[in-house]
């Protein structure tokens, strides 16, 4: 009886010290959005980092996150800490187009959103570069 008593509460000293486990829509710290939608299909795909270092994706129109992996925290610091460097907190930049990508830095209660895909119409390089570099990790 001893033993058991000791083991149940092993087992239960053990199974607190997990971590805890979010999404984009339950998490209510910094993240970072990153997406595409439009085209022909109407298509939504996105991205979103968590600054604990999960990555997510939701694909289609049902909005439903899927964890893909857990990215390193010095990584996933790096990752914040460029997006801090372009401004992505306060851009002013909203040209959609047919096929839209958009950048989404969420620092609660702030949200600031960066879209483009208008022809014609230029957008920050550094944005563009941001973009493709979170694509490489993602």
């Amino acid at each position: 009886m001893k033993y058991f008593i000791l083991l149940l509460s092993s087992l239960m000293a053990l199974s607190s010290c997990k971590s805890v486990r979010y999404t984009p829509k339950t998490y209510n710290d910094t993240q970072i959005v990153a997406g595409s939608s439009g085209g022909v299909t109407g298509m939504i795909r996105e991205y979103s980092l968590l600054d604990n270092g999960q990555l997510f994706i939701s694909k289609g129109f049902d909005g439903e996150w899927k964890e893909v992996k857990k990215i390193e925290k010095k990584k996933t610091q790096e990752i914040f800490n460029k997006a801090t460097a372009i401004g992505l907190e306060t851009i002013k930049f909203s040209h959609p187009g047919n096929m839209t990508y958009y950048l989404i830095m969420k620092t609660p209660p702030r949200k600031n959103e960066v879209r483009w895909g208008e022809t014609g119409v230029a957008m920050p390089e550094k944005v563009k570069e941001f973009y493709d570099y979170l694509m490489t990790i993602f």
